[in-house]
């Protein structure tokens, strides 16, 4: 491999635009192909400027960055914008539209870059459809034509046309595929019922419009401080339906510093080469962690919140009772966040801990089918607003939460059937928030780009001992598809717990990391 002078970007949101501005600050390029299919370059999935106001960025605006070094860049450019945000708290969370202004402002800055070092920068407003390996590089297929370029990178972002739910008949159940640019919120009546199916970061941001002060209900404190649901006219209750009915976390708003002497890097490869490293040996690093921080864990109620509820008000009050106390550690000085800030602090010790295939393949399967889930509920929290918001409709009786949640069907009316731990209900309005995240390589409604690279050999699914897991297979030295060339993973097919899908530090990172590889591998082959 000689030094990439040409290199093609595969996707144009936050983890392009970080590729973009990092090339062009720190490499000899030449030139620079960026394809966008939105053609919206620097917003992407979850930033676009145009969409609803009501889903915040989950991490506080004061750690929101384009490169890793720096976690201010965009409090301090807000700086230059007071118009963006005029009362900025910095511990706050603004909505996602704002953060998209930013990387479409550092896109434009980057070109201006690029131009002055005399870097060629060409922006294409179409998907990707087909790579092609050749000697030496790739040929990129869009609906324009090909391009030729030394190197492709994957900064593709969602795969959004995967959908786990059937679309239901004319005049049956009301079906929302997706919450981004989805104006179809707009029409569901203000005394309906929402199925959202998920749990996760996306669901929150559907209660949060949902429940939005347009739709004419507000939030109040009341004489405690607490938060409290008025309705006005909006007469609608929610559902949550997942798996696991897990809530998250809450995002720490003071302090947020751990001492981590006992899960570190040296202890955990010490434990590796000494044969004695399982999932055990790490849960028990992780509490010494937590006593040292003056916290004791529930590791039992960790992996098993609801193991006493035997119906699903139960489970609702036993959520409610989480989201509380979530609450209380993310916003007292006299506490501590252990989860939130351990897991923060030590993301990329994770990440390296799964790359080096440190854990026994059965180990890792057992993480990602029965811990995974538990970690990410802390590693990927919400703002304290947003949860303050969901325990205020819990408490008045707006919205549910159901675990167990499965076997979406239609019934003979055309309304959808939810069969869930305690039972079957039906859903007139569902809304889809878990389908737009698709990490099987193999599956036969992923991407176009994707499925033409699985078919050709070059995108793989990642395995241990032959069973397939979710991501795709790549060297997590230089982040190269195996069974490719040419063609690097900063994307969604990146597997490991340090994959944390609100992290934009943890993107950055991985871009920073493929980039030095990719440059120093170039240098050592020239000579």
């Amino acid at each position: 491999m000689t030094t990439p002078r040409h290199i093609a970007l595969v996707g144009c949101g936050f983890t392009g635009t970080t590729a973009f501005y990092q090339l062009v600050d720190r490499y000899p390029v030449e030139k620079i192909t960026i394809f966008e299919a939105t053609g919206d370059f620097g917003p992407g999935y979850p930033y676009r400027t145009d969409e609803s106001r009501d889903y915040l960025i989950n991490n506080t605006t004061d750690t929101m960055c384009l490169v890793a070094s720096n976690r201010r860049a965009f409090v301090d450019w807000l700086g230059t914008r007071p118009d963006l945000a005029p009362d900025l708290d910095e511990k706050g969370h603004l909505p996602r539209p704002v953060y998209g202004e930013f990387l479409k402002d550092a896109v434009a800055a980057t070109r201006t870059n690029a131009a002055i070092k005399g870097i060629a920068v060409e922006l294409i407003p179409h998907a990707v459809s087909d790579i092609t390996e050749t000697d030496g590089g790739v040929t990129l297929t869009w609906a324009g034509g090909t391009t030729v370029a030394d190197v492709a990178i994957l900064t593709t972002g969602r795969a959004v046309e995967y959908q786990p739910f059937p679309a239901p008949p004319a005049g049956g159940a009301r079906y929302l595929a997706s919450h981004i640019g989805n104006a179809d919120f707009e029409a569901i009546p203000p005394d309906a019922t929402v199925h959202i199916m998920g749990a996760s970061l996306s669901a929150y941001d559907v209660l949060n419009r949902l429940f939005a002060p347009s739709t004419g209900c507000r939030f109040a404190r009341d004489a405690d401080g607490a938060l409290t649901f008025v309705p006005g006219a909006n007469q609608r209750h929610a559902v949550l339906c997942s798996r696991s009915g897990r809530l998250k976390g809450a995002q720490t708003r003071n302090g947020g510093a751990v001492t981590r002497n006992a899960f570190t890097p040296a202890r955990i490869r010490a434990l590796a080469g000494a044969g004695q490293l399982d999932l055990a040996a790490l849960r028990d690093l992780v509490i010494d962690d937590a006593a040292a921080n003056g916290v004791t864990l529930d590791t039992a109620g960790l992996m098993d919140p609801y193991r006493d509820c035997d119906n699903a008000d139960a489970l609702t009050a036993r959520a409610a009772e989480f989201l509380a106390h979530a609450i209380r550690l993310a916003d007292s000085s006299d506490t501590v966040n252990f989860l939130v800030d351990f897991l923060g602090d030590a993301q990329v010790d994770l990440w390296d801990l799964f790359a080096e295939r440190l854990l026994a393949a059965e180990d890792e399967r057992t993480y990602r089918d029965a811990v995974e889930t538990a970690v990410l509920c802390y590693a990927a929290p919400c703002p304290v607003p947003t949860a303050e918001k969901i325990l205020a409709l819990m408490k008045a009786g707006r919205l549910r939460i159901l675990k167990g949640a499965r076997d979406v069907g239609l019934d003979d009316t055309g309304a959808y059937t939810i069969r869930h731990d305690f039972g079957s209900e039906r859903a007139d309005i569902l809304v889809n928030t878990i389908g737009a995240v698709n990490r099987d390589v193999a599956h036969p409604e992923q991407d176009g780009l994707t499925r033409a690279l699985a078919k050709k050999g070059y995108l793989r699914p990642y395995a241990r001992d032959g069973i397939a897991l979710p991501g795709a297979d790549v060297d997590m030295a230089s982040f190269r598809a195996t069974g490719a060339t040419n063609i690097y993973v900063a994307n969604m097919m990146l597997w490991g717990p340090g994959f944390f899908t609100s992290s934009a530090f943890m993107m950055a990172t991985i871009v920073e990391r493929l980039l030095a590889r990719m440059f120093q591998v170039g240098a050592t082959a020239r000579g």
